[in-house]
């Protein structure tokens, strides 16, 4: 079974987020052949689909695990989109939701769709299921950069098509969900957090909470071949850190947050190996509190080179260490 609990920020404060992998068929970008150059999420999904009266089922057994609970968050994922009528039907949808409103304890339901998937009508019935939580759908914008959307992740979306999206959301009664990339291919460790800073910026009209998704090395991926050759680097923890206070600073209203999956491992974002749990900690920490406090005053000896390497723009080819 797919689905766990963590410590979390529930609707802007601290409680505990249900995840939920739905075991539908996946992205159909990916079974097109179009698959974003870092994601192999769609990989896992399973080769026989689940009945829609399954998949219900699902959801109620993975609900026990909150019953507990007192503040929750229940964040659904698909390796596709809640939204895609060929993963799940607005009936299964609807049924979902039901389920959801019936818990006085779930305080916020996020759910993920790709920007042309998002359709008015399908976001309103599901907002009018649960008015009274936080309801959010997640947009993967990656970057507000066309060019990077493009060439270093292969998402087949546009800016431009975020902001109907977001628009659409936001008509319907729920709240936008911005994920952002940092560092995608093809940029320097400066470049990654500038163009985190650009897209935030420019995201900032349309967005209530953004997630810096930290790229880590998926198998089978375009990501994995580049960094197997050591033409590619995942981020620096530091990156991660200098973003976070930059946007909480710069965006106080929005809700920032970030989890380092699979840092300190070669594959996922880290420094130098020793201070990594560290500062994971702290980003989680902050990420659950939004209280700048905790990535404030964090040192150790490999910010230096960290520091080094953005203020020259070195490129991750050129580093001796990895």
């Amino acid at each position: 079974m797919t689905y766990w609990t963590s410590e979390d920020n529930v609707a802007g404060k601290k409680g505990t987020a249900l995840f939920i992998i739905l075991p539908t068929i996946g992205c159909y970008r990916y079974r097109i052949g179009q698959a974003c150059y870092m994601c192999s999420y769609p990989a896992s999904a399973p080769k026989t689909p689940w009945s829609q009266e399954k998949i219900v089922e699902y959801v109620k057994k993975a609900l026990k695990k909150i019953e507990d609970k007192e503040r929750v968050a229940v964040r659904i994922f698909t390796s596709g989109s809640f939204l895609d009528d060929g993963e799940l039907k607005p009936e299964t949808r609807k049924k979902i939701f039901k389920l959801l409103a019936g818990y006085d304890n779930i305080k916020e339901i996020v759910i993920e769709s790709r920007s042309e998937l998002v359709r008015y009508d399908a976001i309103k019935e599901l907002a009018d299921i649960v008015q009274n939580k936080h309801f959010e759908v997640a947009i993967g914008l990656e970057t507000a950069n066309d060019d990077i959307i493009d060439v270093s992740i292969n998402k087949g979306n546009t800016f431009e098509q975020f902001v109907s999206a977001s628009e659409e959301i936001k008509r319907a009664g729920a709240k936008v969900k911005t994920y952002l990339l940092l560092k995608p291919i093809f940029l320097s460790e400066r470049d990654g957090i500038e163009d985190i800073k650009e897209s935030i910026k420019k995201a900032a009209p349309y967005t209530d909470t953004f997630s810096i998704n930290i790229t880590n090395i998926q198998k089978g991926t375009v990501y994995e071949r580049l960094w197997e050759k050591r033409e590619y680097r995942p981020p620096w923890l530091w990156s991660v850190v200098e973003i976070l206070k930059w946007a909480k600073r710069a965006f106080p209203e929005k809700r920032i947050l970030s989890d380092p999956v699979g840092a300190g491992s070669k594959r996922g974002p880290h420094n130098c190996g020793r201070c990594d749990k560290m500062i994971a900690d702290a980003i989680r920490r902050f990420s659950t509190t939004q209280e700048l406090k905790y990535l404030e005053n964090l040192e150790h000896e490999c910010r230096a080179e960290w520091s080094h390497i953005v203020q020259e723009g070195i490129l991750d080819w050129q580093l001796l260490t990895y």
